[in-house]
């Protein structure tokens, strides 16, 4: 595989599946509900982690924007057909989001991670502003 070649969607889907079957493993309620929530925060650190380090996830910064449309699917999928990595960062900053990151004991350190991105990601869109 050229080194400048991206995978396509159903690479990154097949790559990266395990790891969101999981995340809906860990964000089951009952086998009816799943933690929104959660799955936010576990999504928007999978996007965030990725950016940062691509190679360590097993994809190449050329993937990203795969990576970006799959994980939107699967928001959607779960959360809404107007649902997004950015709704989820725009969420997790909102007052609601940090309600429910203090119900998750989602750490400090965490919290500013999901900050920072949000400012990222929200401040390129349309300007970044914490409810």
């Amino acid at each position: 595989m050229d080194i400048f070649a991206a995978m396509d969607i159903n690479q990154i889907r097949s790559h990266f599946s395990p790891a969101i079957e999981q995340i809906l493993q860990d964000c089951l309620i009952t086998e009816e509900f799943v933690d929104k929530d959660r799955f936010r925060v576990y999504i928007s650190t999978v996007w965030g982690n990725t950016v940062l380090a691509p190679q360590k996830a097993g994809i190449e910064e050329v993937d990203l924007s795969i990576l970006h449309d799959y994980l939107n699917e699967e928001i959607q999928r779960l959360l809404g057909a107007d649902e997004t990595i950015s709704s989820c960062f725009q969420y997790l900053v909102s007052k609601a989001g940090e309600e429910s990151l203090a119900r998750l004991q989602i750490t400090q350190q965490h919290k500013a991670f999901i900050e920072y991105f949000s400012q990222l990601i929200l401040g390129a869109e349309a300007g970044y502003k914490k409810d």
